[in-house]
């Protein structure tokens, strides 16, 4: 409308409207609101946080402890490395719903963040959220194919919603690709499992007795190896046998919930009832630090 009319006729822009009509100005101020907003919700996080986290500890001190400051009182670094932190930290304190919160918002911030999908996919894998593992694990592979991490995890995710061709395709390169002790003890471990699921009882026993042999230092993986052990002789029948398998299982300890309700329902069918309590009473303590809801026995 205002082509027929001389430039100084057309109303013009104040310096504000200028301003913002810059494309640098639009950079500047996505920077400027990104680490108000980080800050910000970091500290409300320990305010007022939804996922059941404590409030004995002040925002400002939390926030001192993980943000650094230059001269000016202006964040110094980038957020990401503050936002990941604080997923971290919320893991580490089992708080894993306000764990996965953060490396939603990471990812959000930073789609190609290879680390942020690695570390929510383990955060869904403890909460038993597989689907959801193997959609950030797959994305983790498409930055880098030969990442162990990734193969191992899927591994297991795979095969947890019973997709077993696929499990030991991920299984298989994961051991191809293992370098340390550590890391072929657990990829070994997922293979025996993946294996008592298939029926192969016989490799399965090969993979959880060398798991055992290796001496990772990992008891979580020495633990399920001795669980894994204790299925197979179950299915072959062998049941005094399996029974000491079990008992060492439950010693060592795991963070794998359903070793310890898989373990109660055999002792439960045995009729070691107050054995079977004792293994299910670990299952809702898992399930109550780590907020996971299990089926109850029937």
């Amino acid at each position: 409308m205002y082509s027929d009319f001389p430039i100084y006729d057309v109303p013009q822009q104040n310096i504000i409207q200028r301003f913002f009509a810059q494309r640098w100005s639009a950079i500047v101020i996505e920077i400027v609101m990104t680490i108000v907003i980080t800050v910000a919700a970091g500290a409300a996080f320990d305010f007022f946080d939804p996922f059941d986290g404590s409030q004995e500890t002040s925002a400002a001190t939390n926030a001192s402890e993980n943000i650094a400051l230059d001269d000016a009182g202006a964040l110094a670094g980038d957020p990401l490395q503050f936002i990941r932190g604080r997923g971290v930290d919320y893991f580490r304190a089992r708080r894993l719903a306000a764990a996965e919160a953060m490396y939603d918002w990471a990812i959000a911030l930073r789609p190609d963040d290879q680390d942020s999908y690695s570390w929510r996919g383990y955060v869904r894998m403890r909460r038993s959220d597989y689907f959801g593992a193997q959609a950030d694990y797959r994305r983790l592979l498409e930055f880098e194919q030969n990442a162990f991490d990734g193969h191992n995890a899927l591994c297991w995710a795979y095969g947890e919603t019973r997709y077993f061709a696929s499990a030991l395709t991920h299984c298989e390169r994961a051991l191809a690709l293992a370098v340390s002790t550590v890391e072929l003890a657990s990829a070994l471990e997922n293979r025996c499992w993946l294996r008592v699921e298939l029926g192969d009882y016989a490799g399965a026993t090969r993979d959880c007795r060398l798991v055992l042999t290796l001496s990772s230092g990992n008891g979580d993986v020495e633990a399920l190896a001795h669980y894994n052990l204790g299925r197979v002789l179950m299915a072959e029948g062998e049941t005094g046998a399996a029974l000491p398998q079990f008992e060492e299982a439950l010693r060592i300890g795991s963070s794998y919930a359903k070793m310890y309700l898989d373990i109660s329902r055999i002792y439960d069918t045995l009729g070691y009832k107050w054995s079977a309590q004792a293994s299910y009473e670990q299952v809702r303590q898992l399930a109550a630090r780590d907020r996971i809801v299990v089926q109850a026995q029937g």
